[in-house]
């Protein structure tokens, strides 16, 4: 009987795996190989076609506020059912579109179902079924998302390339149906009690359990606003990595931009998992400070050093910016309003990260054509981090 409770939570893992990888692994992180062909067919700049990806990311924020609500009222299975067919049929549709204006309608309804099935239904799940080693398995299905946009692009890429981005969106159509299957399949519900089992870990103490119950009923308002403040602080540093080629081209290395934007994609999977276990081991506030101090540092690593080998190594470091964007943001969640309340405020985080991040990708582009340097866009986002690390021991204390 063990064995297969244990093969259930492992289920369930698998099955958020597979949801992040639809929602931001193709929903995301491929999304910049189809901005050249589709531009050049259309004849329109790659600022129209990216701007599919800002109305996808915006319904994404937006729609999760309300995944909670969907999934109490239809089930899980019936919700991750009805958003994968609806972003199955909104991704095919994609291949069959005649202009940019339909390219950014379908992206809002794309949006529209992974809002519905992605990060908030994700993180929630894994919060009810796990107590022991929660955030490790949160940075395992997050870390997902990385992992499914480095296999995939380069093989999609030459998938467009041969036979155009048409066949490309038909092929992530179908790959998202595949990647949401074990959601779809496998015996998971939202909550283990649905299955007469305990959260992995076993249930809290009861007076934990009780205090808990009751902070749920209200929501301390100057925590939250703290924890936006980090969110959005966190999130504005991952603006800075697709500037990397322009960073190391600036200072005259071109060819180490390449391998600074691969080592900080390493560090994106990697730091996740890693940040996940050292939280469950050490905890949130010793965790998240330790990541934010060393993005800090490789900020102004970034700024002084010329060495090629030290620049990629800063931009690995600076790579853990997406841990404190997701995993930190999931945990101190959790940490700070309990487990009750965490589907009420994660999707309040979640928005203020999706909108941070299409600012701040504004805001660095403004700061370089402002200074024309590389180098106060780099210590003013070391800044935000250093906010970022304020604003988690400030939580705390607030929480004490």
């Amino acid at each position: 009987m063990k064995q297969n409770s244990d093969r259930i939570y492992r289920m369930v893992v698998i099955a958020g795996c597979g949801l992040i990888g639809t929602c931001l692994g193709l929903g995301v992180n491929v999304a910049g190989l189809f901005f050249s062909p589709i531009a050049k067919e259309f004849g329109v700049g790659r600022g129209n076609v990216a701007a599919t990806l800002t109305v996808y990311n915006l319904v994404v924020a937006f729609t999760g506020m309300a995944a909670a609500g969907f999934v109490n009222r239809f089930g899980l299975k019936n919700t991750v059912l009805g958003g994968t067919i609806i972003q199955a049929a909104a991704t095919f549709l994609l291949s069959l579109s005649p202009n940019v204006t339909v390219l950014l309608l379908l992206n809002g309804v794309r949006g529209f179902a992974a809002g519905l099935i992605g990060t908030v239904l994700v993180t929630v799940m894994i919060n009810n079924w796990f107590n022991k080693n929660n955030a490790l398995m949160i940075s395992i299905a997050m870390g997902f998302s990385g992992l499914a946009g480095a296999i995939l692009s380069p093989l999609l890429s030459r998938l467009i390339t041969d036979y155009g981005w048409r066949t490309g969106y038909a092929v992530v159509a179908a790959l998202g149906v595949v990647f949401n299957l074990p959601a779809i399949l496998f015996p998971i519900t939202i909550k283990p009690e649905n299955k007469n089992l305990e959260p992995y870990g076993g249930i809290p103490e009861t007076d934990e359990t009780e205090r808990n119950t009751a902070q749920a009923k209200t929501v301390s308002v100057v925590p939250l606003i703290i924890l936006m403040i980090f969110t959005a602080c966190s999130a504005s540093a991952t603006a800075l990595p697709q500037h990397f080629s322009g960073i190391a081209e600036s200072y005259g290395m071109l060819s180490a931009g390449a391998l600074m934007v691969s080592a900080c994609m390493i560090a994106n999977t990697a730091g996740k998992v890693l940040l996940g276990a050292m939280i469950d081991r050490f905890g949130a506030r010793a965790s998240v400070s330790i990541f934010a101090i060393i993005i800090a540092c490789s900020a102004g690593m970034l700024v002084i050093s010329r060495s090629p080998a030290v620049l990629i190594a800063s931009a690995a470091m600076f790579g853990l910016c997406y841990s404190l964007a997701t995993v930190a943001t999931a945990a101190l969640t959790r940490v700070v309003f309990g487990s009750e309340n965490y589907s009420r405020v994660y999707p309040k985080l979640a928005l203020t990260t999706t909108i941070s991040n299409a600012l701040f990708t504004s805001v660095v582009g403004f700061l370089y054509d402002f200074s024309g340097s590389y180098s106060s866009v780099i210590l003013f986002l070391g800044g935000m981090v250093v906010a970022a690390f304020i604003m988690v021991h400030l939580v705390f204390v607030k929480k004490a």
